[in-house]
């Protein structure tokens, strides 16, 4: 086929791919392997010699699909240039061994014991409040996991802003603006889902993009506490709070709220275990932070031990798998599957028509600014369209085009990410609808806030990829 005709198929396939996932018509896994197999299929049956037997072109095209898949999802070798180039499987067992991590963690109860200390701490101060709820989603935030941490941090403290009668909005916030800005994190969905698209093209992004995101990461968490300082001001000013003179709430309401968490799973927990698990995650987060080790070796070696240290016994680490596992299995699947999409898109050719085509209708003067141009763009693309939609379908289409223009694959990686600010505010996304319900607000009043909270987070964000050079303007 033609560099055009490859270009209108891969632009039919993103558009048919994107239009699926927003009308619902199908889910992201399955999007991801079938809209890319029956483009693929057109594009090698079309591809096969005239006058080759139906036998034999039948077999043409199921090993031209399973190269094409394998390629995406497991390695693809460059022969000329003696190069193995990775696919997605790496991201994929990074989700799901990080999520089983952390779910155990959080089963044993090593999170507990913070979120105690912080109830006890807050003592009916507003301010003390907002800040501890605020440092407490940071900290549960970091499995990934939207819907762990709202269910985490709402048992922790939504008892405590009723009964102080605090604004149910600033919960959300405080739980919501932390949680979106630790979605960086290697394991959340949207990193792994960049690394996924990204690292075929350059495997350096795999290991590389982590670790130029944190200026950008540590910039958004002092934006996340200004914001529960100030809110934590006007609820003392709201409710009349004087320091050491009138407090809003009394310290049996407290005490109760403590033994709620005390009691939770209350045969899961190993309070004896607390040092040694919290040891080992620090020391996994070190580990994965300097790039002394690969992420998922990481953290399968520290299920393990997790596993074996906390539930000795067969059964319990069996139900612990069990239970857990179906966190993982949804984005760990979903990975997986972009590989075939990756691996069609590049096996048949028509990653590089659209990039070539694309490149054609780019002024001369914008070429060098794509990578900031495309962390704008991606403010309302990722409300609009869904985490899968964007990554799997524009992602790779723009990237590139950046680099024909002497971009790098690192430097789209940190653009895409950029755009996470505003992606909360997008009704696709599930725990939101959890977040709201537990809040007792609206999806329109969580949307406004929220909004008015996160736009500073972009602007954090670009300051910071512009002085660190992670993505220059």
């Amino acid at each position: 086929m033609s560099a055009t005709a490859l270009a209108i198929m891969g632009f039919v396939l993103i558009i048919i791919f994107v239009a699926v996932l927003m009308t619902k018509k199908v889910s992201p896994f399955v999007g991801l392997i079938l809209v890319p197999i029956i483009f693929g299929i057109i594009v090698a049956a079309v591809s096969i010699a005239p006058g080759t037997g139906f036998f034999a072109a039948i077999e043409g095209v199921i090993g031209s699909i399973s190269t094409w898949i394998r390629e995406g999802l497991l390695y693809s070798l460059d022969k000329e240039a003696v190069k193995v180039t990775g696919g997605t499987i790496g991201t994929s067992l990074l989700l799901l061994f990080a999520i089983i991590y952390f779910s155990i963690m959080l089963a044993t109860g090593m999170f507990d014991a913070m979120c105690i200390k912080l109830i006890r701490l807050v003592k009916g101060d507003p301010l003390k409040i907002t800040l501890a709820t605020c440092l407490l989603a940071s900290i549960v935030a970091l499995d990934g996991d939207g819907t762990t941490t709202v269910l985490i941090v709402t048992a922790a403290t939504l008892t405590l802003f009723q009964k102080m009668n605090m604004k149910m909005i600033y919960l959300a916030m405080l739980i919501v603006i932390p949680n979106s800005i630790l979605n960086f994190m290697p394991w959340g969905g949207p990193l792994g889902r960049v690394i996924g698209v990204l690292t075929p093209v350059d495997s350096a992004v795999e290991s590389g993009l982590f670790p130029i995101l944190i200026p950008c990461i540590i910039g958004g968490m002092v934006w996340a506490f200004v914001m529960a300082y100030i809110m934590g001001i006007k609820e003392r000013k709201r409710l009349g709070f004087v320091k050491g003179q009138r407090d809003v709430i009394s310290q049996s309401d407290i005490d109760s709220i403590v033994e709620e968490i005390k009691n939770r799973d209350k045969d899961l927990k190993r309070p004896k275990l607390f040092w040694f698990n919290l040891i080992m995650s620090v020391l996994i987060m070190y580990l994965l932070i300097a790039g002394l080790a690969t992420g998922w070796v990481l953290f399968m070696i520290g299920t393990a031990i997790a596993l074996l240290v906390n539930f000795p016994k067969l059964k319990d680490q069996a139900k612990i798998i069990r239970e857990n596992g179906g966190d993982a299995l949804g984005p760990v699947v979903v990975v997986m599957a972009a590989g075939v999409l990756m691996g069609v898109l590049n096996g048949t050719g028509m990653s590089n028509a659209i990039a070539v085509t694309m490149a054609s209708w780019v002024p001369e003067s914008l070429g060098s600014h794509i990578p900031f141009l495309f962390s704008i763009i991606a403010l309302p693309g990722l409300v609009f369209l869904s985490n899968d939609a964007f990554y799997f379908g524009i992602l790779p289409v723009i990237a590139p085009i950046a680099i024909q223009y002497g971009g790098t694959a690192m430097q789209m990686g940190v653009a895409a990410m950029l755009g996470q600010a505003l992606h909360f505010a997008s009704p696709l996304v599930a725990f939101i609808y959890i977040l709201i319900d537990r809040c007792d607000i609206s999806f329109g009043e969580y949307q406004k806030e929220f909004v008015k909270w996160a736009w500073p987070i972009f602007i954090i964000y670009v300051a910071m990829a512009a002085v660190t050079g992670a993505m220059p303007l």
